[in-house]
C-alpha cells in the first residue's frame, strides 16, 4: 500500500532520480572516509573490496551491496543510515569533529572559538 500522495517513479524518471542519490550517497561515503583522514586504499583494504569500486561507489557510478554497505560503515565508525541523510542536516559528531579539525589546525580560530564559547556560559 502506497502512503497518500506518493508518487510512484517509473522508467527514466526512477533511473535519474536514483542516478541523483547513487552521487549523493557517493559524496556522504566520502566525506565519511575524509572525516577519518583515510585514503581510498586504506577504506577500500579494510572493506576487503578493490579501490576501484570505492571510487566509483564514491562518485555514484555504482551503488554498493548490503555486504559493503555494512562494512563501510563499520570501517568508518558510523551506522548505515547515516549514509541515508543525504539533506543539510549534520550529525553532531561530525560537528564536533570539523570543528575540533579547523581548531586544530588555526590558533586563532580555536582562540576565538573559546572567547565565544565563555561569552555563552
Amino acid at each position: 500500500m502506497l502512503t497518500k500522495g506518493y508518487k510512484a517513479l517509473e522508467g527514466e524518471e526512477f533511473d535519474v532520480k536514483f542516478n541523483d542519490f547513487k552521487v549523493l550517497f557517493g559524496k556522504k561515503i566520502k566525506h565519511y572516509r575524509d572525516l577519518k583522514n583515510y585514503t581510498q586504499e586504506y577504506l577500500a583494504e579494510l572493506v576487503d573490496i578493490e579501490q576501484a569500486s570505492l571510487s566509483n561507489i564514491e562518485r555514484g557510478k555504482v551503488y554498493p551491496t548490503q555486504i559493503t554497505l555494512y562494512r563501510l560503515a563499520a570501517a568508518l565508525e558510523v551506522e548505515p543510515y547515516q549514509f541515508f541523510t543525504i539533506g543539510e542536516r549534520i550529525a553532531v559528531q561530525d560537528m564536533v569533529k570539523e570543528v575540533a579539525d579547523a581548531m586544530y589546525r588555526d590558533k586563532n580560530l580555536a582562540e576565538l572559538m573559546y572567547k565565544f564559547f565563555c561569552a555563552l556560559q
